[in-house]
């Protein structure tokens, strides 16, 4: 399948060789095709609908102090529109936090 996917992939970088992203987004609108822009990573942190979402959050971090993770992929809502949901980020761990209990677990000696 991977092969077939990849012999084809040269006509179409062909075809769309010579389009620029917005002209070829219009034209695919034009024609009822849904399309949009892959975004990147930078783009999506900023964008206003990833920030109206919540779907970020801030953590504080023990040396690094404030970071911004992805937040929770799923939120829930009561009827009456309160969130109930359940956010339990923690931060990255600094190099051999967990390195004992590790070790511990899959029955190693630490060095």
């Amino acid at each position: 399948m991977n092969a077939q996917r990849a012999a084809s992939r040269d006509p179409v970088e062909r075809a769309f060789a010579g389009w620029g992203a917005d002209d070829l987004l219009e034209r695919l609108h034009e024609m009822g095709i849904p399309a949009g822009r892959v975004r990147t990573l930078d783009e999506v942190c900023t964008w206003e609908q990833t920030l109206s979402q919540g779907a970020l959050i801030d953590v504080t971090h023990e040396t690094l102090g404030t970071l911004t993770l992805p937040g929770p992929p799923l939120r829930c809502f009561e009827p009456s529109r309160q969130e109930r949901t359940w956010i339990r980020h923690r931060p990255p761990p600094i190099l051999d936090q967990y390195r004992e209990p590790a070790l511990r677990w899959v029955g190693a000696e630490a060095s």
